[in-house]
């Protein structure tokens, strides 16, 4: 919206029209010269805060325009003169700058009168004239970074007025649990609390807020409004009573300010069957009530179909994204029969069906956006969405159990309930812990069967919803193919979630904890190795072409790894230690040495409640490896020794040579009906630890030099 140029009549043109030829060309350079002097003395007069009226005196851009109506006489006189085309250039830069003064000074003045579009216009103007100034060569460029100063605080003045009458034109009232929303028509007073002359209408506010391209942060904040205060609300208790009362100055909304209906709690519950498609009923209409508000009154005076069109399909558009979603999970979901027998009878959806059409009626969506509808139409995938819901709440809650308590599992028969009751009563268990369940989850054949272990109870949970899932995939893949996708992603979806929620402790200091969880990775791991295949006979073949469970099972093992790593290396450590305080054959071998041992058999206690038979003496093996080395090389030392010292030095070592009747063969890891080694069967010790036979060399050479020990004292 520009200014009218007034002409400056004190300068009649016959004063420029008596002169011909290179004097009258001359005499255009000066006028133009002076009107630039003009227009940069006007700038730097009002950039240094001591503008008034009078001393504003002429203004630069009536100077400037009728420099340019002796420019075109001249023109019009001379039109092959070479100099007029710099001269024209040189004008038309001069016209910007003063026009782009002329625009600021009158900003504050557009304001108090309330012409806020008019003040954006000017703003986005004269950004568009400082734009075309950069870089030219005719307006010093001092004066252009004056100006863009000056600009960047009129827009901030005008943008905070929008903001100001953004929030008076549309905002929300709370009194309890009655939500208002309140859409004026006009807007009558500043944020100075002065009167504005012309009162500022919804329609000149979407302009001014579109010339500064703040029109979409305000619609952001309208739709965040009416979905929080209105839509939401009213699909989840579609019976709060809902009115529009309407005065000259404005329209408000009103939600629960009288008391609702006898049977709101029926509908509002949203239950399926009958009842569910009563509360789409109701939605359905509500919400029209609403989107009738923000067209008549929201967007009051603004005609939608042509003006600012664009913008009332952004609010649209932006409410609809967030309401979509909700009303696929809250209204359709529990319409949805959890029997696939059931899913060819949706009349209870037919509500549905017509949720979309008031937004569409009122042009706030378009044909593309129509998800629900197409959601309801296609009842086998809403019916997989719902299974896969479903499926995942149940994770959730195997996820959220108590994982202290401990089961036994494994080996190749069941076993009864009270040899577990006694192993849960152990070190380090829980109340209620240790239901022996001995389960061989995997074949007939023993060399495949999982090992006899104790596993934590939501471990076990987690591998009977897989098996159970995954039989559903067989079952349904024949009538229902995008089921068995559905169940086996349910499947891998439980899997990650219990991977992210297994992260190893940094301390490894439980045993038991460290135990049982290598014990979980390890017994997932067997019975993905053989899940898809078990059940790949029957899937579809899509599913049969990418289905696999391969990496998980190789996640699973590295978890394992890193759950038991930190406690072996940290029991090393504390052997280590323990060992390093034996300066010599007195009490501080002894104490040393009895140290050492207690780690032992510390790991002794727990892990034989714990792990299976062949983790156990593997992980007893590289513990024990290092005492059995460092006391190989002390005894190495010893030379030719009398019968005493032999004896005194064989009791000093006895614990250690002690710890070969711990390789036994576990409780936990030992099954009852005899198959594999007998309950507390002594296992090789060379097997599992090979650095035993160098303590026994010594052990051995002691004991010949003293004829006195009998063989079976140590």
């Amino acid at each position: 919206m520009g200014r009218r140029y007034r002409r400056d009549m004190r300068h009649p043109d016959t004063e420029l029209s008596t002169l011909t030829g290179e004097a009258q060309v001359s005499a255009l350079d000066a006028l133009i010269s002076d009107a630039r002097t003009l227009t940069y003395e006007a700038i730097s007069v009002h950039t240094s805060h001591t503008l008034s009226a009078q001393i504003y005196g002429a203004d630069p851009l009536d100077a400037v325009a009728t420099v340019s109506d002796k420019y075109e006489i001249v023109r019009q006189a001379q039109p092959e003169h070479p100099r007029l085309d710099p001269l024209g250039n040189t004008l038309n830069a001069v016209m910007r700058l003063a026009k782009a003064h002329a625009n600021l000074h009158e900003i504050d003045e557009q304001l108090q009168h309330g012409d806020v579009a008019v003040a954006a216009s000017s703003v986005a103007e004269t950004a568009g004239l400082l734009g075309e100034l950069e870089g030219d060569r005719a307006i010093t460029s001092e004066y252009v970074v004056l100006m863009h100063s000056q600009l960047l605080r009129k827009r901030a003045a005008v943008r905070a007025e929008l903001e100001y009458v953004a929030e008076q034109t549309c905002w929300v009232a709370l009194h309890g649990a009655v939500s208002e929303v309140h859409a004026m028509y006009g807007v009558a007073v500043s944020s100075d609390g002065a009167p504005y002359e012309n009162a500022v209408t919804p329609s000149e506010l979407l302009f001014a807020l579109a010339e500064l391209g703040l029109a979409r942060g305000h619609m952001d904040r309208v739709a965040d409004d009416l979905v929080t205060h209105c839509l939401v609300p009213l699909m989840r208790r579609p019976h709060e009573p809902l009115a529009v009362a309407h005065s000259p100055m404005g329209a408000t909304l009103s939600i629960g300010a009288f008391a609702p209906l006898a049977d709101a709690s029926n509908s509002n519950k949203g239950g399926g069957g009958s009842g569910g498609g009563v509360r789409c009923e109701l939605v359905r209409d509500k919400w029209a009530e609403v989107l009738r508000f923000v067209r008549s009154d929201v967007f009051h005076d603004v005609d939608v179909d042509e003006d600012l069109a664009d913008l009332y399909a952004y609010l649209g558009s932006r409410m609809w994204r967030v309401v979509c979603p909700l009303v696929r999970s809250e209204l359709l979901m529990p319409l949805v029969p959890a029997c696939a027998e059931e899913l060819a009878d949706c009349g209870a959806m037919e509500p549905l069906l017509q949720l979309e059409d008031a937004w569409l009626e009122m042009r706030l969506i378009t044909q593309n956006d129509l998800r629900i509808k197409a959601a309801v139409r296609d009842v086998v995938l809403a019916h997989v969405a719902k299974r896969r819901r479903d499926l995942l709440a149940t994770v959730a809650a195997v996820l959220a159990s108590n994982d202290d308590n401990t089961v036994v599992v494994g080996g190749s028969s069941d076993s009864s309930s009270e040899e577990g009751d006694s192993k849960g009563k152990g070190k380090g268990q829980g109340q209620g812990q240790g239901k022996a369940k001995g389960k061989g989850l995997v074949g007939d054949s023993d060399r495949l069967a999982f090992p006899r272990c104790a596993i934590s109870e939501r471990a076990q949970t987690l591998v009977d919803f897989v098996n159970e899932t995954m039989a559903l995939t067989a079952a349904d893949s024949e009538e229902t193919p995008p089921l068995a996708a559905l169940y086996f992603h349910a499947v891998r979806d439980a899997l990650i979630l219990h991977r992210a929620l297994s992260r190893p402790a940094a301390s490894g200091d439980d045993l038991k904890w460290a135990f049982v969880q290598f014990n979980d990775c390890e017994f997932i791991s067997h019975n993905l190795a053989t899940l898809g295949l078990r059940h790949r006979g029957r899937w579809p073949p899509v599913l049969k072409a990418s289905a696999t469970f391969t990496d998980a099972i190789s996640a699973y093992r590295g978890l394992g790894r890193l759950a038991m790593a930190p406690v072996l290396e940290r029991l090393r450590e504390q052997v280590s230690l323990a060992l390093g305080s034996w300066q010599g054959q007195g009490a501080s071998a002894e104490g040393a040495l009895a140290l050492a041992c207690a780690v032992v058999e510390r790991v002794c206690s727990v892990g034989s409640l714990y792990l299976s038979a062949e983790m156990f003496l593997r992980v007893l093996g590289v513990l024990v490896a290092p005492l059995a080395v460092f006391v190989a090389a002390r005894l190495e030392g010893v030379g030719a020794v009398g019968d005493v010292e032999a004896r005194a030095v064989l009791r000093l070592v006895a614990p250690v040579v002690g710890l070969r009747d711990r390789f036994r063969y576990t409780a936990a890891g030992v099954a009852e009906d005899g198959v594999g080694f007998a309950q507390g069967a002594c296992a090789p010790v060379s097997k599992y630890c090979p650095e035993w036979d160098l303590l026994m060399v010594q052990i051995d050479r002691l004991t010949a030099l003293s004829s006195k020990i009998a063989t079976n004292s140590i």
